[in-house]
């Protein structure tokens, strides 16, 4: 008897140029001429709170991004060109480029785009011939902060036609300020300035930037207090802002043991994540030059990363966790890419056959192992949250019951039902992947 089976492809990271979402922030000269932009960069985006002129004013958070000065801004970016971001969106406000209109983190973009996932840094993306047409910059954390990104083609730029950027109200508006609340945040800012763990850390480290940006922080707090005193309270409040972010940009600069302690368990993570890709690009690099019609293979450029990753190891070295990571960060996007034009090159469907149904089993056998070896990679790249590991958890359960069903019924040599069992098995391991983002 002979059987024929059609296979997917399902080598390990087959399924992680899933989610891979693209995104990026950008304008047509037209429309980012209206607002001035520093030269070094593109767009400067910085976050604050929405208005009512705000699209989706009343969903998600009730932050906003502002792109060169306009709330949710709508970009239009050229494939092939370079764009850079300066970002200072604030802590937990982290900027990404995304294909998911709402945001909150999901469907990152990786292909052209390095830096995704930072509040205060340089992004850069360059949109390929690939790169969707209609793309998202938002929020990590939080919903519907950012604002739409449209990709065309050289000399299309002036094709689409977009709203343009309301202007802030031009009447002035009174604020009042309570002079009791005033005071508890003089005080507030006083204790994180002056008395602080985090003051004290700054004082005592060799980081004369940050040594400056406290002093600088000391003064302008003092001519708040000054300006209370005298009943000038808006100058007041002006004064006590200012010394706020400025003692935030000095904590920054010399983080506490438990945010050192984060970043040095996110480095090595990000290199354990990419020693394991890399061992998946050499076994599959292996498997599929020996195919046959494989053909264009490009191996790892090994040269490249061992490049990068001494210098996060340098920057690590000199305590600059957070640039070594964002090193690491790229570095891993680049493998992921790499891999996936890797297996771009095998056939995706391709014809078994199979001379009794025990020689099929043992090939849905073969095939549920690799949809279960890709669980913690999968897991790793996509970082799902609690509620919908849980789910995925509960799809991979069922799996591996009908997995024991069917070895079960093989071991009695009933290959028949052991065959539709680890086939739905398959499934079950299959739809657990999709429920934390995995397309394959």
């Amino acid at each position: 008897m002979q059987f024929r089976f059609f296979g997917k492809k399902f080598l390990l990271v087959a399924m992680l140029s899933i989610g891979s979402a693209v995104s990026t922030l950008g304008a047509t000269a037209a429309n980012s001429a209206t607002q001035a932009k520093p030269a070094a960069f593109d767009f400067t985006v910085v976050s604050a709170s929405k208005d009512a002129t705000r699209p989706r004013s009343s969903e998600g958070s009730d932050t906003v991004f502002l792109v060169n000065g306009v709330e949710g801004r709508t970009l239009i970016l050229v494939r092939g060109k370079t764009y850079t971001f300066n970002i200072d969106t604030g802590v937990r406000h982290d900027f990404y480029i995304t294909t998911d209109p709402a945001g909150g983190g999901t469907g990152a973009l990786t292909e052209g785009v390095t830096g995704n996932f930072t509040h205060m840094g340089v992004v850069t993306f360059k949109p390929t011939a690939t790169t969707p047409d209609v793309l998202y910059y938002q929020c990590r954390n939080h919903k519907y902060a950012g604002g739409q990104i449209n990709i065309v083609n050289p000399g299309k730029e002036d094709k689409i036609m977009i709203a343009k950027p309301v202007a802030a109200p031009t009447a002035k508006v009174t604020k009042t300020i309570d002079k009791v609340d005033l005071k508890q945040k003089l005080d507030f800012a006083n204790m994180t300035i002056n008395k602080s763990n985090a003051a004290t850390r700054i004082a005592a480290s060799t980081n004369a930037e940050a040594k400056a940006k406290l002093k600088d922080a000391q003064a302008m707090l003092a001519a708040g207090q000054s300006a209370f005193n005298a009943g000038n309270l808006a100058l007041a409040e002006i004064k006590i802002d200012e010394a706020t972010k400025l003692m935030g940009e000095a904590a920054r600069l010399v983080p506490s043991e438990f945010v050192l302690g984060k970043a040095k368990a996110r480095y090595e993570e990000l290199l354990q994540g990419i020693k394991r890709l890399e061992t998946a690009f050499a076994q599959n690099y292996e498997t599929i030059s020996k195919e046959p019609g494989a053909k264009n293979l490009q191996p790892l450029d090994d040269p490249k990363i061992r490049k990068s990753k001494d210098a996060a190891k340098a920057l690590f070295t000199e305590g600059k966790y957070d640039k070594a990571n964002e090193i690491l960060n790229s570095l891993q996007d680049e493998v992921i890419i790499a891999l996936n034009k890797l297996l771009a090159n095998r056939t995706i469907s391709y014809e078994m056959k199979f001379e009794t149904v025990e020689q099929e089993y043992q090939y849905e056998l073969a095939r549920y192992i690799h949809f279960e070896e890709l669980i913690p990679l999968a897991i790793e790249q996509k970082q799902p949250t609690r509620n919908l590991l849980s789910l995925m958890e509960s799809h991979v359960n069922k799996g591996k019951e009908k997995r024991d069903q069917a070895a079960a019924d093989a071991k009695q040599k009933n290959f028949a039902a052991a065959l539709e069992k680890i086939k739905a098995a398959s499934d079950d391991i299959e739809s657990g992947l999709q429920v934390i983002g995995v397309r394959y």
